[in-house]
């Protein structure tokens, strides 16, 4: 007996490309793409439960499709579930459309959240040393570099980045660095929206590696407590 896949009820789709020194593709190994889309769907899960704030009963998952070029298209999916299965009568529709925009926009902050962090570890593992510091609104704070570059990011970002358990999967995300001698990470975001494509480029450095390797992040060892 065969069971149909359940539909995915919002998606969120991104564009990745690895290319090695001389700027060549770098077509990644099963190692890389399993612990890493292992570790990235775990990460979603935990970024999607946080925005949603309640047990989440749709499931998320992240899908990869190799493309040419050794480009990759990386999506993240919640997958169907009650809030949006179709009743009967105006009220019914009401809820049903209702329920699906709130998981679309629930996974979409999810995805942001997670992108945002991928990022910090990146800008963090280029500084000599950071901080945070609170923003004028609590649901974002600034990390300011040591050459006097700030970045504000939400709030969930730095929760991410300072919990081990979860730098552990971060490191997972990006073993790509390290199986596959990858030096620059593209990632586009926002690939199918006229005037919103944006790359994020993520860059091989002697930092990165030690990180990667179960180092803490050094620059944010003199980092103000939370609040």
């Amino acid at each position: 007996m065969e069971t149909r896949p359940r539909p995915a009820t919002a998606r969120v789709p991104l564009t990745v490309r690895c290319l090695d020194a001389q700027g060549r593709p770098v077509r990644l190994s099963a190692r890389s793409l399993g612990r890493g889309s292992n570790d990235l769907q775990a990460l979603l899960r935990s970024a999607y439960g946080a925005v949603r704030g309640v047990p989440a009963a749709e499931p998320v998952t992240v899908s990869f499709i190799e493309g040419e070029h050794g480009q990759l298209r990386l999506e993240y999916l919640a997958l169907g579930a009650p809030p949006c299965r179709r009743r009967f009568g105006l009220r019914g529709r009401r809820t049903r459309r209702d329920g699906c925009e709130e998981v679309a926009t629930a996974l979409a902050q999810a995805a942001l959240v997670v992108g945002e962090a991928v990022e910090t570890i990146g800008v963090l593992t280029t500084a000599g040393s950071a901080r945070w510091t609170a923003a004028d609104t609590p649901e974002f704070v600034d990390l300011v570099r040591d050459d006097g570059l700030v970045r504000r990011v939400p709030a969930a970002v730095r929760t991410l980045v300072e919990d081990p358990q979860t730098l552990d999967l971060f490191r997972g995300a990006l073993t790509l660095f390290v199986a596959d001698d990858v030096e620059r990470l593209i990632i586009g975001r926002d690939p199918e929206t006229p005037g919103r494509y944006h790359e994020v480029v993520l860059i091989r450095s002697p930092e990165l590696l030690r990180f990667l390797g179960g180092e803490p992040l050094s620059s944010l060892a003199g980092a103000d407590p939370a609040p």
